[in-house]
């Protein structure tokens, strides 16, 4: 879009409001204030001004601060304590030293009636090179009172050691890239992360860009609770009701809770059924005599059989299926320690004291490369059975996934 039409047209410009819905109550708790622009007759979105580097600092901000005011003075006649998210470009801020400027006017606006505590600024992940001015402002506005989001974090380029320095408010994950047709895995691990870190930061999940039903999945599934989406809400002149799209949340998420119960519960009949024969055994006498009795039982279950002591320490063979499912031990394995591994001595001083088996996420395995889970059972205070489910297995039991 031609800066210079948009600047010639400011009269034109105007705030549109998105709403974004919390999954606790499935209620509208802000709004993304975004710049549209109603041109011969059609409304187009400033995305392209704000985002095309060749429009000059001086115009993004003389228009950001439009939308500002516009904006502010909309919502201050809703009668709500919702939250405004306000787009800020950084560039244009460090450019143009009006860090000041900004914080004066929402000062200013606060006097109004709208408290620092209903505002949140967002900023695009793109363009923090400058830590420690960026580092420094944040912790400006939040001494301030307003809160601060790390927006437009996409699944494939994310830095997770500057968002820890910056301490956000919000992590704010756009999902668009989530689509139905791609593979999943590509994304799993890397929302399972953000996922973590947010709790280890204390940053609340704001989910955006969700499209359709399978993208509204993923971002329950890991932990969003804010929503955001065209599949949800698109972006409106107004404010809309505070449950206007409670009845779509309710019953999706309703069904994804179902279809996890469902899974769980498959789950568990499954490490019983696997108990059961474990206890038909007994005590094992001899750690070699016990897998080579499993390596039958468990022949369609698993792949690589193994026992280890509390500290660690592999105290068995590797049993490992062949390709024509027959049996080999590998004596390489044993001796070798696994604590180094992060969840092995949580795993094993729960089996220890709960005297319960566990069953592992879904993670790579280091030799094979598949995607396996591992089903470890106490067999005593001492000695730990581990019993590596075969990837075929995995993939034919979606339950398991």
């Amino acid at each position: 879009m031609d800066p210079m039409k948009v600047m010639d047209h400011l009269d034109e410009v105007r705030p549109y409001f998105q709403p974004i819905f919390n999954t606790e109550e499935y209620r509208v708790i802000g709004y993304e204030v975004l710049a549209r622009i109603e041109l011969d007759g059609k409304v187009h979105s400033l995305a392209p001004f704000f985002l095309d580097d060749g429009t000059p600092s001086e115009y993004k901000w003389e228009v950001d601060q439009l939308i500002h005011e516009r904006a502010v003075k909309e919502a201050l006649q809703w009668e709500s304590d919702t939250k405004l998210f306000f787009n800020l470009d950084l560039k244009t801020l460090l450019d143009l030293d009006c860090v000041e400027d900004l914080m004066e006017a929402f000062q200013r606006y606060d006097k109004e009636g709208l408290s620092p505590e209903r505002v949140v600024f967002e900023f695009r992940v793109a363009g923090f090179e400058e830590e420690r001015d960026v580092i420094h402002m944040f912790l400006y506005m939040k001494a301030s009172g307003f809160r601060v989001s790390i927006d437009d974090i996409k699944l494939d380029d994310t830095n997770l050691d500057h968002f820890s320095k910056l301490e956000p408010t919000y992590l704010k994950i756009d999902l668009s890239d989530l689509r139905s047709g791609k593979d999943p895995n590509m994304y799993r691990d890397l929302l399972n992360a953000l996922a973590l870190f947010s709790r280890k930061i204390g940053a609340t999940l704001h989910f955006s860009g969700i499209q359709e039903k399978y993208q509204l999945l993923n971002a329950w599934k890991y932990g969003g609770r804010y929503l955001q989406g065209f599949y949800l809400k698109m972006p409106m002149p107004d404010k809309v009701e505070p449950l206007d799209a409670r009845p779509v949340l309710q019953s999706h998420i309703h069904s994804f809770i179902v279809a996890r119960q469902t899974k769980l519960s498959k789950q568990i009949d499954f490490i019983k059924q696997i108990e059961k024969q474990l206890k038909q055994k007994g005590r094992p006498k001899q750690h070699e005599s016990l897998l080579k009795e499993l390596t039958h039982v468990l022949e369609d279950i698993s792949f690589r059989m193994y026992i280890s002591d509390d500290l660690g320490n592999q105290v068995s063979a590797n049993w490992m299926k062949t390709h024509g499912n027959g049996w080999i031990t590998d004596e390489r394995a044993r001796g070798k320690n696994w604590s180094w591994r992060t969840y092995f001595l949580d795993h094993i001083m729960q089996m220890k004291y709960r005297n319960v088996g566990m069953l592992s996420d879904k993670y790579r395995d280091i030799k094979t490369n598949e995607f396996i889970r591992t089903y470890s059972y106490p067999l005593d205070d001492d000695y730990y059975l581990f019993i590596d489910i075969d990837p075929t297995y995995l993939f034919e039991h979606d339950w398991l996934h």
